[in-house]
């Protein structure tokens, strides 16, 4: 059953982008990744993934050292809070 997460990044569109850049192939596991700028300045980021366990892959492998390259810090106090669900039904080009 497919997973997703609604999170807010305490970055701007800049450092987001920098991030981006370094991952150049979408992951194995992805369905839809998302991101906007809030009105505060925060990235706000909606994902869908196959699994909760191929989005934590991503983090390890991926995320995270990209971050790294780019010289970002990992948020103080661990990953920001998301709010996760199970995927209950989904419409689109996306969900094929």
């Amino acid at each position: 059953m497919a997973w997703g997460f609604i999170s807010e990044l305490p970055v701007g569109p800049d450092e987001y982008d920098r991030v981006n850049a370094e991952i150049t192939e979408d992951p194995e596991g992805l369905i839809l990744h998302t991101s906007s700028q809030k009105p505060d300045g925060k990235m706000r980021i909606v994902d869908v993934w196959e699994s909760k366990e191929a989005y934590e892959r991503f983090e390890r492998e991926t995320l995270m050292p990209a971050m790294e390259r780019i010289g970002a810090q990992p948020p103080e106090g661990g990953p920001p809070p998301r709010e996760e669900y199970e995927i209950h039904n989904m419409r689109g080009p996306a969900a094929r």
